[in-house]
């Protein structure tokens, strides 16, 4: 039987979180730049501060919407990465995982919030969403990756440990 492969890519693109953050940093730009053009200023002092605000306010943008969390689930194990802070796929061969569950989960209370959380036992990384892949690895070690397509995770899942246990 072929093998099968689960992917997944995540990223504030199209979220409500790209939205929060232009809704939010265009009315501050446009906001100093009326403050800067009614005060006398000298014009070389406004179009510095306005250079310096734009160039702030897109490279925070730029990072957000860079921001992506991609898993891979093949017959050799579970594979991330959490781009730009992990650039290197990271990976949690077969042998080493204990168990393998989809778990909704909240991710203020839980974890602290959505991104990269964790402490010495249990890590998680997530973009958006209450949904992950909770990952036992023994030794009072878990991961927790998080996830959009919680039923299709199911399905590959259920694939995934038949297979192993074959």
């Amino acid at each position: 039987m072929a093998h099968q492969i689960f992917q997944e890519s995540q990223s504030y693109r199209g979220t409500w979180i790209m939205y929060l953050l232009l809704m939010t940093e265009l009315p501050i730009i446009v906001l100093v730049l009326v403050i800067m053009q009614t005060t006398d200023s000298d014009p070389n002092e406004t179009a510095m501060g306005m250079a310096v605000l734009v160039g702030v306010s897109a490279l925070v943008f730029i990072l957000m919407m860079a921001i992506r969390l991609e898993s891979r689930i093949d017959e050799k194990g579970v594979h991330y990465r959490f781009f730009p802070f992990i650039n290197k796929w990271r990976t949690l061969p077969k042998s080493q995982i204990r168990s393998l569950k989809v778990i909704n989960y909240s991710p203020l209370t839980d974890y602290g919030g959505w991104g990269i959380k964790g402490n010495k036992t249990t890590k998680a990384f997530s973009i958006i969403g209450d949904m992950g892949l909770l990952i036992d690895t023994g030794e009072k070690k878990k991961i927790m990756i998080g996830t959009r397509k919680e039923s299709e995770l199911k399905a590959f899942l259920r694939y995934w440990q038949e297979e192993n246990n074959e």
